[in-house]
């Protein structure tokens, strides 16, 4: 995959002492900006599996790919279109687009009644996912790597079929039926993953999971596991239904990144405690944020696992680089910054790399 930042990869797995961390750049942020061809192609409203044009959207990896060159340590990186809610639309949700959002619709479907799919692999997004999968491995022929798709956790598909405002009520009024509902979610997701990561080809580099900023190497196969609706739910909700959930599918696979978000501060004590965990992110928010929260998180993580850091490109960027480097030890951090587009990687590349030798191929 790539040859002279391998070394940096490596020592951030094992949070070894380095000279600075991990640090890479993602160009584009809306989906208009990041897949055009695709999107272009895709009607608005309601879509099915057949609505993707796999073609167009090849076309815009290999644009991206090119776009991402000597942007830092990581490697470019495609996965399947990941814009589509892949296992809500698996679990039975219908799914509708725009020109800069996909997004799953709310069926609020009953519980009681609710079956996953016998055969997930079978139903026709799952077929439309493994056909892009197989496609873009053999479309990049090795020149960038190819990694599963994001892969939202049981309670965001749980969330999707019954509604936000719905699951946590059924969490206190009916945790009978949500018990064998989040086992259903969480067959989708351990199904999904192994056939994504049976596609992947070996590599003796190691593996790169995640698309845009969501990224990381790892010394085997690796998923990123989230539970963004965990923060609709009370701590002790979370820990008593959810959190032995990805206790175990954490377990399941060779590697796992778990993908956090600042309004979810507290969740940090009990993730970094899963053995089957071995990367986690987390977000500064672009919206509202407890800045101070999300540092003292940070820390917390990377007191026991490496810890990515993700934010998007802003004009207190300078200002937040220096207080990171300030306080954290480069051992075990990755820095990945989101940008609109090529102007604004190369302020921030400036930034990121302001005492390197930019002839660096990695750079």
């Amino acid at each position: 995959m790539f040859e002279t930042s391998l070394h940096r990869h490596k020592a951030f797995w094992n949070r070894q002492a380095v000279d600075r961390p991990v640090m890479g750049i993602d160009i584009g942020f809306w989906l208009s900006q990041r897949y055009p061809r695709t999107v272009e192609k895709i009607r608005e409203g309601l879509i099915t599996p057949d609505d993707i044009p796999i073609d167009a959207f090849l076309k815009d990896c290999d644009d991206r790919y090119q776009q991402h060159l000597n942007q830092g340590d990581y490697p470019f990186v495609s996965a399947p279109f990941v814009a589509i809610p892949w296992l809500e639309a698996i679990a039975g949700c219908p799914i509708a687009a725009t020109r800069n959002s996909v997004w799953a619709e709310h069926p609020v479907i009953d519980l009681e009644t609710w079956r996953a799919p016998e055969s997930i692999l079978d139903s026709p997004w799952a077929t439309k996912l493994l056909e892009i999968m197989h496609a873009l491995v053999d479309h990049s022929r090795g020149r960038y790597g190819v990694a599963p798709t994001l892969m939202r956790g049981p309670s965001d598909i749980l969330s999707a079929l019954r509604g936000p405002a719905q699951m946590p009520i059924d969490f206190v009024d009916t945790p009978e039926l949500v018990v064998p509902a989040l086992e259903q979610c969480a067959r989708i997701w351990e199904e999904i993953a192994r056939a994504q990561l049976e596609a992947i080809p070996q590599s003796s580099d190691g593996y790169m999971a995640g698309d845009a900023a969501l990224r990381t190497w790892a010394p085997d196969k690796v998923l990123w596991l989230q539970e963004d609706a965990l923060t609709l739910l009370s701590p002790s909700l979370y820990r008593k239904y959810l959190l032995p959930i990805d206790d175990r599918l954490s377990r399941m696979f060779p590697c796992i990144a778990f993908h956090l978000h600042g309004s979810a501060l507290w969740a940090i004590d009990d993730l970094v405690r899963l053995p089957g965990i071995n990367v986690m992110e987390l977000n500064l928010e672009a919206a509202k944020c407890d800045v101070e929260g999300t540092f003292a998180g940070w820390k917390k993580i990377q007191a026991h696992k490496p810890v990515v850091i993700w934010r998007m490109y802003g004009n207190d960027l300078s200002s937040w680089l220096e207080r990171v480097r300030r306080e954290f030890s480069p051992a075990g951090v990755s820095i990945q910054i989101s940008v609109a587009d090529e102007h604004e990687a190369s302020i921030v590349k400036a930034m990121l790399f302001a005492n390197e030798n930019h002839n660096d191929e990695t750079l």
